[in-house]
């Protein structure tokens, strides 16, 4: 019986070849995008679930209830974690190593991603040894643990546990543990783990008792079997008010301690990651949400195309029943056409990723191979999805040609159902509200990047070179590279400076009014320039003076117009001759001079408070070189060659403030793009169903067409006809998703500091665009069947 199933239903997919095709492109268009999705949002639900013990481990962070949350701690939080609550097993202090720690190796320095962590490190988290021991890898000073990458490019084979890597020039760090490359599906990724003990003996500030100021080191614990996690949570909740509580109201802060499971910190969209790569959930939603709209399109151009040639299929129904073929043989039969087609599909759309998953890659920032998709999660869920489409496509047309009664067939008194008319014209009505809809989000998405990039950011962008000197120490000879950059013919400025918009300074200093440090504090930005700094910028002056280099600026410093505002000094000339004091002592110093207020970062971000200190000397990273036009490849060439002459074999890197700035709007530039693949590929699908769905519909009113023209009617006048009911749907979908699109269009909107407003017009571009597409897509059939001999099309009668 199966075997006569599949081959009347390769008899009937030929028969329809056009209309196969149809419904084959749209499948596998389909089941190409919900694989691909199928394949992202299972390797993003899937980080972190290799560590042993992940039911236990949670990341400490540090929330403000007015301020968002921070993913560091001040400095004691885990000690008095481990110390004064049962439930916690263990602790791990962690934090980023910094620029500066690069690797010498046979006189050349190689930049890695390098991390200080605590001796328990490998006790809490799951990665495997290739030698050493896990508990003993990171418990004295001076230890480090590598990648077996890092081994294969410093020492090929050997065996390396005792030897040595040298570190910032002059520390040696001997090689006590060698683990396997960290998977890819980790929030925690490294080349090198150096011991927190190392950190201590380096920064002889730290302590683990005091340091409630400064929130820059990294936190996991490891919870007891069976502790209670809500109520550890409640009780460590006020650990901040609870031992400098005091001090924190006194600045009108508020922190508290959250605890965040293993399992929640990738995706989490509230909590930064700076051990590793960020996720969102947001994002899974909508790749996840826009697949399923594509395949259910897909599965809609099944359904209206079968149902409405159903009428030619009725009497081969008829004929089986009287033969006496059950309802159930006949479901099973047009069910396995169903599968037939979707199993076809599936072969094309697996040709499809092929061809597009570099693209794919590229839209999802991703590194997938083929060989991804052979894992027995995806093949399931491959599986899955083919017996889902085949059932949503199927099951319905199967239902309604299995019910015909064969009498009435047989009789020639078969006719179109009401509620089938009426549902194929809901389904096209969906169809394009869908496809509308992103056409219009898509619009949106792009209106809003057009306003932030052609705002005025209050800084001048263009020809400006950066060069990067975060990695080169403050002993090297920084002016006199600024000095013999200076002489080159087309640079007109140089200033080095540790804050570039882009790029911020120290972000989150906190900042008085007056020299009492009493009253609310003012988070600021902390800016090192020198006095070529607002000249390479173009930042205007408003008030007072800039830096003069012939005068003794330590106790100087220039601020924006937000910080006038927050410090309460009304207009910038009152602020002038006032002081700025901070407890970590950046920033201080008098106002000499106040700038117009500028873009730190995108306008996804309102402007905060900026304070500039005359201190590029200490804290300087860039050179940023004002120039003229010119060839810019001169330009880099001969500060190549005096970067190499003045400050070493340092790597010398170089941005253009312009395109680094532009980045700031990576993610909406890629959302963008997503919309815009999904817009096209849902309003093509819908497309070539409403043409598969014209083309019968024009069949079937082929006599109807003869006698109008008979009497008179012109071809203009029938397209119009047989146009008008699309149209209505179309206006329809178009009415329904404006509401949809403006909401949650101007929720979205809302996320960002300044942003445009949905213009009304965007619907009216909607619906002009749609009805012609829909329009030409009907009138194509109509006019060819309009022009048709009626003679010819009557003769049957």
């Amino acid at each position: 019986m199966l075997k006569n199933y599949l081959n009347i239903a390769v008899r009937n997919l030929k028969r329809f070849k056009v209309y196969t095709l149809i419904n084959l492109f749209g499948l596998a268009m389909g089941l190409t995008v919900g694989i691909l999705i199928i394949l992202y949002v299972t390797d993003e639900l899937g980080f972190d679930k290799f560590h042993t013990k992940g039911d236990r481990i949670y990341k400490i962070v540090t929330d403000n209830p007015e301020g968002g949350t921070m993913e560091t701690n001040a400095w004691p939080v885990a000690t008095i974690l481990k110390d004064d609550y049962p439930e916690v097993e263990k602790v791990v202090y962690t934090r980023n190593a910094g620029s500066s720690m690069m690797v010498s190796y046979e006189n050349k320095r190689y930049e890695h991603n390098l991390h200080y962590a605590g001796e328990d490190f490998f006790n809490i988290f799951t990665f495997d040894f290739v030698e050493g021991t896990p508990s003993e890898a990171l418990s004295a000073p001076f230890n480090i643990v590598i990648t077996e990458e890092m081994k294969k490019r410093y020492f090929g084979t050997d065996v390396v546990l005792g030897k040595t890597l040298t570190i910032r020039d002059s520390l040696d760090f001997t090689i006590t543990g060698v683990i396997k490359d960290v998977p890819e599906q980790s929030h925690i990724q490294f080349d090198m783990l150096m011991s927190f003990k190392s950190y201590e003996k380096l920064d002889d500030w730290f302590s683990y008792s005091e340091g409630w100021g400064n929130f820059n080191v990294r936190n996991y614990i490891l919870l007891k079997e069976g502790a209670d996690v809500s109520g550890l949570q409640q009780k460590a909740k006020s650990m901040y008010m609870e031992h400098v509580g005091d001090w924190l109201a006194e600045m009108g802060m508020k922190f508290n301690v959250e605890l965040v499971p293993l399992n929640d910190i990738y995706l989490s969209e509230d909590i930064g990651n700076g051990f590793g790569p960020k996720g969102s959930m947001g994002k899974i939603y909508l790749v996840s949400g826009i697949a399923v709209f594509v395949l259910l399109l897909a599965c809609i151009n099944f359904i209206n195309l079968t149902t409405a040639r159903s009428i030619y299929r009725a009497k081969e129904v008829g004929l089986r029943k009287i033969v006496g073929s059950s309802r159930a043989s006949l479901i099973g039969q047009f069910m396995s056409e169903a599968f037939i087609l979707t199993l076809a599909a599936l072969f094309i759309a697996a040709i499809l990723i092929d061809v597009i998953l570099p693209f794919f890659n590229q839209l999802m920032d991703k590194n997938y191979m083929l060989s991804s998709l052979f894992n027995a999660n995806i093949i399931v869920g491959g599986v899955l999805l083919t017996l889902l489409v085949t059932l949503l496509s199927g099951y319905y047309p199967s239902v309604v040609l299995s019910g015909y009664n064969p009498v009435q067939v047989l009789k020639g008194k078969m006719q179109s159902s009401a509620k089938g008319v009426q549902l194929r014209r809901s389904l096209v009505v969906f169809q394009f509200f869908v496809s509308c809809g992103l056409v219009l989000a898509t619009i949106t998405v792009i209106n809003q990047l057009d306003f932030m990039r052609n705002q005025d950011l209050g800084f001048g962008k263009e020809q400006v070179l950066v060069l990067d000197a975060t990695r080169v120490p403050k002993s090297a000879s920084h002016q006199a590279f600024k000095n013999a950059i200076e002489q080159l013919p087309s640079v007109e400025y140089v200033s080095f400076n540790n804050a570039l918009p882009g790029r911020p300074g120290w972000l989150g200093q906190w900042a008085y009014p007056g020299e009492e440090q009493e009253g609310e504090q003012v988070d600021t930005e902390y800016m090192a320039v020198d006095h070529d700094y607002l000249k390479v910028l173009d930042l205007e002056l408003i008030a007072g003076e800039n830096f003069d280099p012939n005068k003794n600026m330590s106790d100087a410093v220039i601020i924006n117009e937000t910080t006038v505002k927050e410090m309460g000094w009304e207009t910038p000339m009152n602020a002038l001759g006032k002081k700025i004091t901070s407890p970590s002592s950046h920033p201080s110093g008098t106002v000499i001079g106040v700038v117009k207020d500028f873009h730190g970062l995108g306008l996804q971000d309102e402007i905060w408070a900026q304070v500039m200190e005359y201190e590029a000397e200490n804290y300087g990273r860039y050179y940023a070189v004002k120039f003229s036009t010119g060839k810019t490849s001169d330009l880099i060439a001969k500060s190549s060659e005096l970067w190499k002459e003045y400050l070493g074999d340092y790597t010398y890197e170089y941005f253009f403030l312009d395109q680094e700035f532009d980045k700031q709007y990576k993610s909406e530039d890629r959302l963008m793009t997503v919309l815009i693949v999904f817009a096209v590929l849902t309003t093509l699908i819908a497309v070539i169903g409403l043409l598969g769905l014209v083309s019968f519909m024009v069949l079937s009113k082929t006599k109807e067409i003869g006698i109008r023209k008979v009497l008179g009617a012109d071809t203009i006048g029938l397209a119009g006809l047989l146009s008008k009911e699309f149209a209505y749907l179309i206006v329809i979908a178009n009415i329904l998703i404006a509401p949809v699109v403006w909401y949650y269009g101007q929720q979205w909107l809302n996320d960002f500091a300044y942003h445009t407003e949905i213009n009304p017009m965007i619907f009216v571009i909607s619906l002009v665009s749609t009805l012609f597409i829909a329009l030409v897509t009907v009138s194509f059939q109509t006019i060819k069947a309009a022009q048709a001999n009626p003679v010819n099309t009557l003769r049957g009668e």
